[in-house]
């Protein structure tokens, strides 16, 4: 398994650098819509959808939104209109966690489902696309958000976890975690205001741009999204009754198990930079 998961791991790293460097800026958008294609399919499946019709659907959704990137360039108003549709379904979906500790049961909004399956992702990837227009480094920091989140709830969720965070979708999740997350992402933010080479990320943005504790609320907000966001995922699997979404990536899970918590988070952070 860990072969696996470091083979798909190279193959992976050297699919990214060779779209971000001798294939830019043309590899970078077909491996994002190549990405998008397959997380969208693994999310139709997880939803009752054949693999067929979700093949083909996920296909057509992601052609649509390769094109509505080439049309996107100038940021018009519809662009900005569905980032902030398509936060506003995270903000309902994150309030709908809050409330009962669970989400929409999917066989009661199976066709909810699968307009979102294909709508979010599709905003996700016009956002993500946008972003890396705005600068290599300003669309992974970014990334980074859900990566230093996702790394900080690990550790202290081993450590220090004690109390479940939604123990009906995910028991691995603890509150402890969730907060060790934030605080990371908090102080790498912090860190990034001190070097000048990190001046054009998001966080060095932000913090220039705001007083401090709205900047580190705004970046609450964004952690929040990306729990959500997995588990979100991890309810559809749930409903479905399987462990990964797909086995797409050999000792990784599907390419929406790596891709879940990071669907809410880039339009979201794009609408941020609207408001500075």
């Amino acid at each position: 398994m860990l072969i696996q998961r470091v083979a798909t791991a190279l193959v992976l790293l050297v699919l990214l650098a060779l779209s971000l460097s001798v294939l830019a800026p043309d590899g970078f958008v077909v491996l994002t819509l190549l990405f998008l294609a397959a997380g969208m399919g693994e999310w139709l499946v997880l939803v009752g959808q054949p693999r067929g019709r979700a093949a083909l659907l996920a296909v057509l959704a992601a052609l649509a939104t390769g094109a509505l990137s080439l049309a996107d360039r100038d940021q018009p108003g519809w662009f900005w209109a569905l980032l902030y549709s398509a936060t506003a379904i995270w903000a309902l979906l994150t309030l709908k966690l809050a409330a009962s500790g669970q989400f929409f049961p999917v066989s009661r909004a199976r066709a909810a489902f699968v307009v979102a399956g294909l709508a979010l992702p599709a905003v996700c990837g016009l956002a993500l696309l946008a972003s890396y227009r705005d600068g290599l480094t300003f669309m992974v920091s970014i990334l980074a958000i859900v990566w230093v989140a996702d790394i900080g709830a690990y550790f202290c969720g081993r450590a220090f976890g004690r109390h479940k965070l939604a123990a009906a979708i995910s028991p691995g999740k603890t509150i402890e975690g969730a907060i060790g997350g934030l605080v990371l992402v908090w102080l790498v933010a912090l860190l990034a205001t001190l070097w000048p080479a990190f001046a054009n990320t998001f966080f060095a943005r932000l913090l220039n741009a705001w007083p401090l504790w709205l900047a580190l609320s705004a970046l609450t907000a964004l952690v929040a999204l990306s729990i959500v966001g997995d588990l979100l995922e991890s309810h559809l699997k749930r409903q479905a009754g399987v462990k990964d979404s797909s086995r797409l990536l050999p000792g990784h899970g599907g390419v929406l198990d790596r891709i879940d918590a990071v669907l809410p988070v880039i339009p979201a952070a794009l609408l941020l930079t609207r408001l500075w």
